[in-house]
């Protein structure tokens, strides 16, 4: 599968190494997800973060919620060593697993309930089918009033607003590639950007639509909490009561 390349110690290690220059705003989207999670009707003190990379979505909700303990899963090798190192400080409070979310066999390695379930630039690696089995498991994880969070590339709805996100993509790589010395052109970032190895490994969905999905599973709440083109925050939360 596409998504294979990310047990790729080169491709996975580029990608933890560059990661800061090559998501915009990452910062504030950490800031959107810890608020969400500051209105749900549970504190989070159980918290899993699914295609963890090197966890900095678990450790910045840690670090926001010192009651809080939580599980760093990847099925990436080097993910999982660099999650470790990020984690050690917060001692038994963080663990790490390696699980593939490919299937629902990666249900085997965590023992819910869960009070908070996030993911950032994992899931959009998944077929539409699994994504929406995966938002199932998750919900099944979630203890009542959790809440569910994914920071995620999602597509665009017509090509040309496609080029929108390439082109603003573009602008942000030009300007951070300069500002660290580095001689490039813009059309040479552009075409970095657009060859990436990774790129091939997407299979984004709209926002709206996974959304929808969420609540047809059973999710209230639902909502697109921030927006950047393709970068998005999504998620909902399980019903306090099921009728």
């Amino acid at each position: 599968m596409n998504d294979e390349i990310w047990k790729d110690r080169e491709v996975a290690g580029a990608f933890l190494n560059e990661r800061s220059l090559h998501i915009p705003d990452r910062q504030r989207q950490l800031e959107v997800a810890l608020r969400v999670m500051r209105f749900a009707p549970v504190e989070p003190r159980r918290v899993l973060d699914l295609g963890a990379g090197d966890a900095v979505i678990l450790a910045t909700v840690l670090e926001a919620f010192p009651q809080a303990s939580g599980i760093a899963l990847d099925f990436s090798p080097l993910m999982l060593e660099q999650a470790r190192e990020r984690l050690a400080k917060f001692g038994d409070r963080a663990t790490t697993v390696e699980a593939d979310l490919r299937s629902s066999e990666w249900l085997q390695a965590v023992s819910g309930p869960f009070d908070a379930v996030l993911s950032g630039l994992a899931i959009h690696h998944f077929t539409h089918e699994r994504k929406r089995a995966l938002y199932r498991e998750v919900h099944e994880l979630l203890v009542p009033g959790g809440v569910f969070l994914n920071l995620e590339h999602v597509s665009s709805p017509t090509p040309r607003v496609e080029e929108m996100f390439n082109d603003m993509m573009t602008a942000h790589l030009y300007a951070r590639r300069c500002g660290r010395g580095e001689v490039v052109t813009l059309e040479q970032v552009r075409r970095d950007y657009l060859e990436r190895p990774d790129r091939a490994a997407n299979i984004c969905a709209a926002g709206e639509e996974q959304c929808q999905w969420l609540r047809e599973i059973g999710f209230v709440d639902v909502d697109c909490f921030w927006k950047y083109f393709e970068l998005a925050i999504f998620g909902g939360f399980r019903p306090m009561s099921e009728e």
